[in-house]
């Protein structure tokens, strides 16, 4: 348990929503008050670019407009992530109710996926040092400081962005992993490992894939557990929503 003792926590159900509204929703969330915890999908296989980061020297454009897979641009740092097979969460809070260091932060957030991955049978761990990869663009090859991973692999990539008084963490949660596509995508050999050995997911695990709305459900009595609080389903009023409307635009995305 955290020693963090937290407001109660406003918990969004599970929807699939295009890329730019995912990441404008997730910049909606800095401008609250209240702790947030957000679960999502996306309507299109998507990749997704770090700021200041849309490398596509190394990706297969061709490849990504064949499988109608999309681009975003996030508001936080990183490498890029293809969002696809997966349930992608989202934590906002004010900064001062966490520690400065960002990457204590990383830790505390880490935790209570960790305790609801428990639950499935799923055995994660996670380590102060980053472990670096030869130069790539691809976020899955490289595991940051208290990201999760499962027999030595990644599993869980995430990414924060703190603007004044407020930060927002969204993070992929691999359930399954289309090694063909992602070996597309980023010009690999089909009888490369380089992927498979790096990277995980739930069915690479388990044999098996919790349901979505099981999956949300522990995590969310994880975060309440963690940071000793109650948990609020919430959904976005009409108002918030215009708001979120408004913020797509500078999410939008074309191909070169």
């Amino acid at each position: 348990m955290s020693a963090i003792q937290l407001p109660t926590i406003q918990v969004i159900p599970y929807s699939v929503h295009a890329a730019d509204y995912n990441m404008a929703a997730d910049d909606y969330l800095l401008s609250l008050d209240a702790p947030v915890l957000r679960f999502y999908g996306w309507e299109r296989p998507t990749l997704s670019f770090g700021k200041s980061n849309a490398k596509l020297d190394e990706i297969d454009v061709n490849v990504c407009r064949e499988n109608d897979i999309v681009g975003v641009q996030r508001q936080t740092g990183g490498k890029t992530v293809l969002h696809h097979l997966e349930l992608t969460y989202s934590f906002a809070a004010n900064t001062d109710q966490f520690p400065r260091s960002i990457l204590e932060t990383y830790r505390l957030i880490s935790q209570p996926l960790a305790e609801s991955f428990a639950h499935f049978g799923l055995k994660t761990q996670m380590k102060e040092e980053k472990k670096m990869m030869a130069n790539t663009t691809i976020c899955f090859n490289e595991t940051s400081s208290y990201e999760l991973t499962a027999a030595g692999k990644k599993l869980v990539g995430s990414a924060q962005y703190r603007r004044r008084k407020r930060f927002v963490q969204h993070g992929a949660i691999l359930l399954d992993i289309d090694w063909n596509l992602w070996k597309q995508i980023w010009r690999l050999p089909n009888d490369s490992r380089v992927l498979e050995n790096r990277i995980t997911s739930f069915q690479d695990q388990l044999d098996t894939i919790p349901g979505i709305e099981a999956l949300s459900h522990q995590i969310s009595l994880a975060f309440a557990k963690c940071f000793q609080t109650d948990l609020n389903p919430y959904t976005f009023q009409a108002e918030e929503l215009e708001k979120i409307e408004a913020l797509r635009e500078k999410y939008r995305w074309e191909w070169e």
